[in-house]
């Protein structure tokens, strides 16, 4: 794993805004951010009339995480990962009614600062999400995370542009 770049690894439930959020602090800090690998998977490649599988969320936390530190070698700075591998895990939990410890190694991999988005913004069904009803117990879930990382951390709300604000401020700071 890459040590050259500050990495910050935004955290929420479904519909939070996390991937707006990234991509926008990467535009701001002229770097580059790291998009959602188990999206594109579940969209185009995998079987959806197939029951989900341990491996399949094994192989999604082995890719983000690759991905991850393939972006690392170019971003300028700081690197903003709209997931981790403890999201991952937490989905296999979601579908699969089971944690799971196949991948402990990725879920453990530190960052620099934890962002997470909170729950003030509406759910929006966009194809691929469905969990609108968990979504108080992921956010408490991603807030236990970010508490017991040991990494600083801050709790991002109101509009993209105060979201921006907040946490561009904890960026900074790191």
């Amino acid at each position: 794993m890459s040590t050259d770049v500050k990495r910050i690894c935004l955290l929420g439930a479904e519909s939070t805004g996390k991937t707006t959020l990234a991509a926008s602090l990467a535009r701001a800090y002229g770097t580059a951010w790291v998009p959602e690998y188990g999206r594109p998977y579940t969209e185009i490649g995998r079987d959806h009339d197939a029951p989900w599988t341990s491996d399949e969320f094994t192989l999604i936390a082995r890719m983000q995480c690759w991905y991850e530190d393939c972006l690392a070698t170019g971003a300028r700075d700081v690197l903003f990962c709209d997931t981790d591998a403890f999201t991952t895990a937490l989905f296999h939990e979601v579908y699969l009614g089971e944690p799971t410890h196949a991948f402990d190694d990725l879920v453990a991999r530190r960052y620099d600062l934890f962002v997470v988005c909170g729950l003030d913004v509406p759910w929006r069904h966009d194809g691929i999400r469905e969990f609108e009803a968990q979504r108080r117990w992921m956010h408490e879930r991603y807030l236990e995370r970010a508490e017991a990382s040991g990494s600083p951390w801050v709790l991002v709300e109101g509009t993209i542009e105060a979201r921006l604000e907040q946490a561009s401020a904890a960026v900074d700071a790191v």
